[in-house]
């Protein structure tokens, strides 16, 4: 029998923890950042050619496609962080049975996604408040990428997947090759062929099942390396142990993120009935927002790596060590963003429109955008440990917590019954952030968190 000649599976239980988190983190950061520019480039060039009111248009619009994402997110972290732990605990040989459950399972979610959130689309613009001018922008935005979901869940997954056994460079090129193919499209549909805020979503889902093509190639060529040994079969006949752990997980990962965006979508609402200024304002800081969380989630998801590995490996030492390692980068990185925020306000904020309806807002939210910078450097540090020790009762506890409660609650609090309008909703929702943040410091001193998952 010819032994194998090179694995892509990365052991993180020994060597230098610096080393491993810089250089897994480095891809993952960068395929945040071709994420968040996939997004933000519809703004950019719909907000050139329409003004605020593509931007409102792709901003609510896009609110739709992004609680899918964040939903599936919560299915593809609890995946890659299940690999991590049977990596670590030396269960390698159970991880082609899991993955070929999980991408079966997630083929049917989207289908699932799709047969009930098409026919939703109305209702829920609706519930979102969107301004009337740019209603039948957000519908055609939405709807189109609805359409697209299953390259969405399969980018996600297969890149978790990929993620979970130590390689995060294939990921970062899979998305950096769509984020390329988006803008070129974008130029092309919006301000070539005038297709307006639809042409932008087309070329987005077009650029993402590009995506998922490459992805698919990528597996197949390196089955080996990644020692996955899968049949057709495999994808269809669900392996009834793999599917209860991954559930187990995945259920309390995908209620944290969809209530946190549902939380953020109904703070979308409230803004939204202060006309299409503050709309379009409300859709930009939340996009900064995601920008922000998925730079330093990048961190925290690196970090959810090596912790995982090393709890189940009982190496406590080095998880505490990667946690301080996960503080060091993030509350750097905050700190750079807030002198960058404080010196430059207007020039970064105009960068998706210059309108002086919407410049005039820049101001009065400065100091809410700092404290949200602050909570966003200290977040990643019990993300990671929350994440990779694999605990669902703790993800659960921070979903209600955090989103349901304290997020909708208190801008409730702030903006309606103190009557501070939408800069009570946005601070409001920036102070729940300390939410999960307690949350982490108590679980972390508990130390329920010394023994992984299984």
């Amino acid at each position: 029998m010819t032994a194998l000649k090179h694995s892509e599976i990365k052991d993180f239980t020994q060597g230098n923890l610096t080393a491993h988190l810089v250089k897994f983190a480095i891809p993952v950061l960068l395929s945040n950042l071709m994420m968040v520019l996939l997004n933000s480039v519809d703004l950019i060039v719909v907000g050139y050619k329409l003004g605020e009111i593509g931007t409102s248009a792709v901003t609510i619009g896009g609110s739709v496609a992004m609680f899918l994402n964040a939903f599936i997110g919560g299915f593809s972290s609890a995946a890659q962080v299940i690999i991590a732990i049977m990596i670590g605990s030396g269960e390698k040989k159970k991880i082609s049975k899991f993955v070929s459950t999980v991408c079966g399972f997630v083929f049917v979610i989207a289908l699932l996604s799709m047969a009930v959130m098409i026919p939703l689309t109305n209702t829920m613009l609706k519930l979102l408040s969107t301004p009337v001018e740019a209603y039948e922008g957000a519908f055609e935005y939405a709807r189109i990428c609805l359409f697209g979901i299953i390259p969405i869940y399969a980018y996600h997954i297969i890149s978790a997947i990929v993620r979970g056994m130590g390689d995060s460079k294939h990921p970062f090129i899979f998305i950096a090759t769509a984020c390329g193919l988006n803008i070129v499209l974008d130029i092309v549909f919006v301000i070539g062929f005038d297709m307006g805020v639809g042409g932008a979503a087309l070329a987005t889902v077009i650029a993402q099942l590009v995506s998922v093509i490459l992805s698919i190639a990528m597996i197949i060529r390196k089955r080996e390396s990644f020692e996955l040994s899968v049949k057709p079969r495999d994808f269809i006949i669900w392996d009834k142990i793999s599917l209860s752990k991954f559930l187990k997980l995945a259920i309390p990962m995908a209620i944290n993120n969809s209530a946190i965006q549902i939380a953020g979508m109904v703070i979308s609402s409230l803004t939204n009935d202060f006309g299409v200024s503050v709309s379009a304002f409300a859709g930009i800081r939340s996009n900064i927002s995601t920008t922000v969380d998925l730079m330093l989630g990048a961190i925290a998801t690196s970090g959810a790596m090596i912790i995982g590995q090393n709890i189940a490996a009982g190496k406590i030492k080095r998880a505490n060590g990667t946690m301080l390692r996960v503080g060091g980068i993030t509350i750097s990185v905050s700190l750079i963003l807030i002198t960058a925020f404080l010196l430059f306000p207007t020039q970064l904020f105009g960068i998706f429109t210059r309108e002086s309806s919407f410049l005039e807002l820049v101001y009065p939210y400065l100091p809410i955008l700092v404290f949200s910078l602050i909570n966003a450097g200290i977040r990643p540090v019990f993300r990671a440990l929350i994440e990779g020790s694999g605990n669902k009762q703790i993800n659960l506890i921070t979903a209600l917590l955090d989103a349901i409660a304290a997020r909708i609650g208190f801008a409730l609090i702030f903006g309606v019954w103190l009557d501070l309008g939408y800069l009570g909703f946005w601070f409001g929702a920036t102070l729940a952030e300390l939410v999960p943040i307690i949350i982490g410091v108590i679980f972390y001193f508990v130390g329920a968190w010394k023994v992984a998952k299984k």
